[in-house]
């Protein structure tokens, strides 16, 4: 390579960094790329690239550019970080771990590297290990906005929401204008109970990051819970002008206008939603909801079994799923439903007790039994599962069994009137079964 050559290089990296400062992405990228084809062997100019690359939002790309940098230095620390960093970004979570591992062979003080893997060993959901790194990191830096944050992240995703807020806290120590922390901290508070609290969260977010489209959703459903049904409409027409393409916010406002029972808006913007989107959950199970509303049993159903293709994964979802499919009479796709359910949630009682009265409905009465009998032994004091199973065990003949049951009911719920006859119904079919068997045995008398 020649002087010239030599000299062109560094002047376009000049340029680059200028161009990068002025936030002028794509024109540092072609100075950049222009200077590694003059000279392809300085690493730092393929870590640049990675930089912009990452600016303009092209990870992937970026993760080969930090590979090549790292092929000419092998030891730069930076480049190894920022790779781990993208290689998280991308979801490939077990392959930033071994690079931030990297990190740390070569620099064990290297704080961001601990700070960084909090939140990747959260993803995969190790969370001992995200602790340890949270430790680790202490080591080397008392406090780290970051690492609060991520540990937070990680303690959340747990249900130790007291301990996840005290650490979001922590990350406003030095600066209260971040406004994911106060987003977090609004979902951490709504989730431990506390509403107002989490409403005030949101409002701080949003007002340091008004177009946030997915905490203003989030705040009109907390506003609903409140029962603040005005100032949750108005929170999702908000994010429906904010984003007029985005089916989430269609989405909501079609469960809100249903709350308000205006079925017909509610219609066109569930429709709306899934004209942007065919697959986006719940808007089938809530027009379901209104075509039942009108009686409509079949466009109902079609809508729970278009919504069913989705495989539902949410808890809440497959309970509301289940059980409208139990009301257009679809017991077998309920009962998929319902041991969705329990797979996800094995101490769920509703979700066994529902899971009953679908093998029950398809006269499988031995798996119906079984499912009761889970519900007590989670609620020994659920009285539809005590009131179940001794319905079952009567339609099999077993009225012993049945009316031991019914008793066991009535030890927690001794008034219910329900269950006492069911008890005295029980008893008296049991008695007709001895006399029929008295008569039976008479009449085949042998002579003598």
């Amino acid at each position: 390579m020649e002087i010239n050559d030599w000299n062109d290089a560094e002047r376009r990296v000049e340029r680059a960094q200028e161009l990068f400062e002025q936030r002028k992405w794509q024109e540092a990228l072609d100075e950049l790329r222009a200077a590694t084809s003059i000279n392809p062997y300085n690493s730092s100019w393929f870590f640049n690239i990675g930089l912009t690359l990452d600016e303009l939002g092209r990870l992937d790309e970026a993760i080969d550019a930090y590979q090549q940098a790292l092929e000419i230095d092998d030891q730069d620390i930076q480049a190894m970080h920022h790779l781990a960093l993208d290689l998280h970004q991308v979801g490939k979570f077990a392959e930033a771990i071994v690079m931030f591992e990297r990190v740390q062979a070569v620099d064990p003080s290297f704080e961001p590297s601990y700070c960084a893997r909090i939140i990747t060993y959260s993803e995969l959901r190790e969370h001992e290990k995200a602790e340890e790194m949270f430790y680790l990191a202490r080591l080397y830096k008392e406090h780290c906005d970051q690492c609060y944050f991520n540990i937070g992240v990680s303690l959340a995703a747990r249900g130790l929401y007291d301990r996840a807020i005290y650490c979001f806290t922590r990350t406003l120590d030095t600066e209260d204008d971040w406004p994911e922390v106060h987003f977090r901290l609004a979902k951490a508070y709504h989730l431990r109970g506390d509403h107002e609290q989490a409403r005030r969260h949101y409002i701080q977010g949003l007002r340091q990051d008004p177009g946030n489209v997915d905490s203003l959703l989030d705040l009109s459903e907390l506003l609903v819970e409140m029962d603040r049904m005005d100032e949750a409409g108005d929170k999702i027409r908000r994010a429906v002008e904010l984003a007029p393409e985005d089916p989430a916010c269609h989405c909501s406002h079609g469960r809100w206008l249903l709350r308000r029972r205006q079925h017909d808006d509610a219609r066109s913007a569930l429709s709306k939603a899934l004209e942007l989107d065919p697959t986006w959950p719940g808007a089938r199970l809530h027009l379901a909801m209104i075509e039942l509303e009108r009686g409509e049993l079949e466009p109902a159903r079609k809508h729970l079994r278009s919504e069913l293709l989705l495989r539902p994964e949410e808890p809440d979802a497959l309970r509301d799923l289940g059980n409208l499919l139990l009301d257009v009479g679809d017991t077998r796709a309920a009962g998929a439903c319902f041991k969705r359910l329990i797979q996800l949630q094995k101490d769920d009682v509703a979700g066994w007790l529902n899971l009953g009265v679908t093998q029950f409905m398809r006269r499988r009465f031995d798996d119906g039994i079984a499912s009761c009998r889970h519900a007590l032994n989670i609620d020994p004091k659920c009285l539809p599962a005590h009131f179940n199973l001794s319905l079952a065990l009567g339609m099999k003949g077993q009225f012993n069994r049945a009316i031991e049951a019914a008793k066991d009911g009535l030890k927690h719920w001794p008034r219910d009137l329900s269950l006492q006859r069911l008890e005295f119904r029980l008893r008296t079919l049991r008695l007709r079964a001895r006399l029929s068997w008295l008569l039976f045995g008479w009449i085949l008398r042998p002579a003598r």
